[in-house]
């Protein structure tokens, strides 16, 4: 089992019929191929994670970093893992604005947030600052972390 991460930006805003478009072209694709993860879009930047069969997941990888609604993508994570953390999602994807964080209760902003929680792992660590640095508008932090 496999799994690879991805953090990219878009090279123009998706509407949500574009959106729609694209999810039901890479559920299809999972469902066909084995492939499991999720999808995480917004500020105009995508974070997927896929899980599967090595070779099908850099195939398909290989593609979407070729995808023209893509640029600066960024390889997070990519190696064995020992199962699927998402095995009934084919494509789980939820749309939400950072604004829409603040309904939930005791909802702590992401820049408030702090990667040194106790009791992580350092790779829990690591995916914990990617999500992070997903939800605030800009890259900064995600360029910082990665050394760019």
């Amino acid at each position: 089992m496999h799994q690879l991460i991805y953090f990219g930006q878009a090279t123009a805003s998706l509407t949500g019929t574009q959106l729609e478009q694209l999810l039901a072209q890479a559920r299809q694709f999972n469902a066909a191929h084995g492939l499991t993860g999720i999808l995480l879009y917004g500020n105009d930047q995508f974070l997927q994670v896929l899980e599967g069969d090595a070779a099908t997941i850099h195939s398909l990888y290989a593609r979407i970093c070729q995808d023209p609604r893509h640029h600066e993508v960024v390889t997070y994570a990519d190696g064995a893992i020992k199962g699927r953390a998402f095995a009934d999602w084919h494509m789980a994807y939820h749309p939400l604005v950072p604004e829409q964080f603040l309904e939930f209760a005791g909802y702590i902003s992401p820049a408030q947030l702090h990667a040194e929680q106790a009791g992580l792992s350092p790779a829990d660590t690591q995916l914990f600052q990617l999500l992070r640095a997903f939800l605030l508008p800009n890259r900064t932090g995600l360029n910082e972390q990665l050394g760019k």
